[in-house]
């Protein structure tokens, strides 16, 4: 592996963990207050999306009229999957199911579509041991939640809506290979932000009277509570998505995305030292396979 794959494969190592962190980070903020999903996403689009404009305006001089005329469209369906979709889709399939386990294992298949995408629509160049890489990544995150299987149930309507995250992110990736070769990182994940803040700002209003509209915002008032919402938007909605589309320019779609299968290692791990939750020995050898199978699919060979 080159030494310029290998930091950008350590930039998205971060921001897998930065996603990590966020399952942690939402759990003990729906701890503290009754903020709804729709209102908790605005929100991190709300803090984040600034930041990111002010910062292309600063260092790059780039605004939304650096757009192109044909990827006007591209960056509307980029935004439209995600955020406005993908979270839309996870965050209540979570809620409705009422099974985090059987959710996780659904969206761990990400990966496996957006490999197939990037092999035989972009023609990434993957080995079959890449391709199986993938598979034994999946395979060890199922193992690693095995044991929240045990007892639990999940409803049709859930597990639907986590299917349907799962499209929505294939989407997504599927637009974000057509523009991340011409703009810079930053600068994308300003524009999906934007887009998603605009296309999520008539929900805030559908899905809430104006006195629950009230007091989504009052809840911000409360310290704890906005430096959660805060945490969110500048590691997770800003630094995470623009570390990891610059490591997708660089080691191609279908390995950069595969580095998501991380996530339920990382928020296993969050939660083990931070809230104390468990983290028995199954889990650990379901992590193990998951990191071995995320290594193969990165592997390139020896090369002469």
């Amino acid at each position: 592996m080159k030494k310029r794959e290998l930091i950008y494969n350590l930039l998205i190592l971060i921001a897998v963990c930065f996603w990590g962190m966020s399952y942690v980070f939402t759990t003990g903020l729906f701890g503290l207050c009754n903020m709804t999903p729709v209102s908790l996403i605005f929100f991190r689009l709300l803090i984040a999306t600034p930041l990111l404009i002010v910062f292309c305006l600063l260092f790059f001089r780039q605004s939304l009229r650096g757009i192109s005329g044909k990827d006007w469209l591209n960056f509307v369906a980029l935004s439209f999957f995600e955020p406005f979709l993908y979270f839309l889709f996870e965050t209540y399939s979570l809620k409705v199911s009422g099974d985090a386990t059987i959710v996780s294992v659904i969206i761990a298949t990400i990966p496996i579509f957006t490999v197939m995408l990037s092999y035989f629509y972009f023609k990434e160049k993957l080995t079959k041991f890449n391709l199986a890489g993938v598979f034994v990544s999946v395979g060890g995150i199922v193992i690693m939640l095995l044991p929240g299987f045990q007892g639990g149930e999940s409803s049709v309507a859930g597990i639907l809506l986590a299917f349907a995250a799962v499209l929505t992110a294939v989407g997504y990736s599927f637009y974000l290979k057509k523009v991340s070769e011409r703009y810079n990182p930053i600068f994308i994940v300003a524009c999906q932000n934007t887009f998603g803040l605009f296309m999520l700002l008539p929900l805030m209003f559908i899905m809430h009277t104006s006195t629950e509209l009230h007091a989504q915002f009052y809840y911000l008032t409360n310290p704890t509570v906005l430096l959660y919402v805060a945490l969110l938007a500048v590691f997770c909605s800003a630094i995470a998505y623009t570390i990891y589309v610059k490591g997708l320019q660089v080691i191609g779609l279908g390995r950069a995305n595969t580095f998501t299968n991380l996530i339920p290692v990382f928020t296993g791990l969050f939660a083990f030292f931070f809230i104390n939750e468990p983290f028995p020995p199954l889990k650990i050898i379901g992590a193990v396979i998951a990191v071995a199978g995320v290594w193969a699919v990165q592997w390139r060979g020896v090369r002469s």
